[in-house]
């Protein structure tokens, strides 16, 4: 028969081990958690935010560009090319640069990837070549380009609310 004292040690070892185990997977179980959280927080930071505000800033400076070169197409006036180029070279190309950068070298951030992001790919990278080549010699870029991704703003937007939503719940 096994002596009392060699019992209780293996017992009392047994609950040593186990309460080391529950322990240690309590941590790892928080530490994951937290990791979870800070990329969550980093994605929202470096990606959603800073994207949707460019996108919507785009939008926006367009939105202003469209109807303050209403009509002058059609009257010939001169200064739809000095209008225009304002525009372009000092907000839209700069911004529209700045979302295929954010896209290029953060994709890791996003949550997912939809269509529009490659859309916006396309038609950023087409646009912005045409334009320049147009400033350079004059000439326009008569090619129809990828059209500016109607769902784009939503995709985003959509995924930034859902990562603020899963953060609020942590």
């Amino acid at each position: 028969m096994m002596d009392d004292k060699v019992l209780s040690a293996l017992i009392g070892a047994s609950v040593v081990g186990a309460g080391w185990f529950v322990t240690y997977f309590q941590q790892q179980w928080a530490k994951r958690r937290e990791e979870r959280i800070a990329f969550m927080r980093k994605q929202l930071e470096e990606f959603y935010t800073p994207f949707l505000a460019l996108v919507q800033k785009k939008i926006h400076v367009q939105q202003i560009e469209d109807k303050r070169l209403e009509g002058l197409w059609e009257q010939n006036s001169p200064d739809w090319n000095i209008i225009f180029t304002y525009f372009e070279d000092n907000h839209i190309v700069p911004l529209m640069q700045q979302i295929g950068d954010l896209l290029r070298t953060r994709s890791y951030l996003a949550v997912d990837w939809p269509v529009s992001f490659d859309q916006y790919l396309r038609h950023e990278a087409q646009s912005v070549a045409l334009y320049q080549l147009w400033r350079k010699t004059e000439r326009p870029g008569i090619i129809n380009t990828e059209p500016w991704p109607k769902d784009l703003e939503e995709d985003v937007r959509v995924r930034k609310e859902q990562l603020e939503k899963e953060l609020r719940k942590s």
